[in-house]
C-alpha cells in the first residue's frame, strides 16, 4: 500500500498491515423517509457521489506500523490545504486506488511509538491510525 501526493507524485510506503477499518460501513445511497399527511411513504433516494470515510489502522502491536521518516512525510502532508492524494492498495487480490483527502474532523493522523517511548531514530516504528475521505478527482 502506498501514499501519492498528486501534485508532486512523491510517495509513501504504507505496510500492507494497516487494516481498513470502515471499508464496509460505507453506504453509498443517501435515503430519506417521510410521510405525506394522507399516510403514503415518501422515499427520496440519491447516489452519493463521494465522501467515503477511509479509515486505516495499525490493529495488532505487530503489524501496519509506519517508520517515523515516513510517518513526518505524512503528517507534513496533512498540513497542506487543498492537496489530494491516491491511496494506492497493492495486494495480489485488491489494486483498487482511491482519490483522497485527509479527513481532519475526524482527527487526520494519530500514532504511538511501537516501543512505548520516544523514538531515538527516523527508521523507527509507529502504530498509527490514518483517516482520509475519498473525493472527485480535481484534474
Amino acid at each position: 500500500m502506498r501514499l501519492e501526493r498528486n501534485s508532486t507524485n512523491e510517495a509513501v510506503p504504507l505496510e500492507d498491515g494497516f487494516l481498513w477499518s470502515d471499508e464496509f460501513n460505507w453506504k453509498p445511497i443517501e435515503q430519506n423517509q417521510e410521510f405525506a399527511v394522507d399516510g403514503t411513504l415518501i422515499v427520496q433516494e440519491g447516489k452519493k457521489k463521494s465522501g467515503r470515510p477511509i479509515t486505516l489502522l495499525s490493529k495488532t502491536d505487530d503489524q501496519g506500523w509506519i517508520r517515523r521518516s515516513d510517518l513526518s512525510v505524512v503528517q507534513d502532508w496533512s498540513a497542506l490545504q487543498g492537496e489530494q492524494f491516491t491511496l494506492v492498495l497493492e495486494y495480489p487480490h485488491d489494486t483498487r486506488q482511491f482519490n483522497v483527502i485527509f479527513n481532519h474532523t475526524e482527527g487526520a493522523i494519530e500514532a504511538e511509538p511501537v516501543t512505548g517511548f520516544p523514538t531515538v531514530s527516523e527508521g523507527d516504528y509507529y502504530r498509527a491510525t490514518l483517516r482520509f475521505i475519498e473525493v472527485p478527482d480535481a484534474s
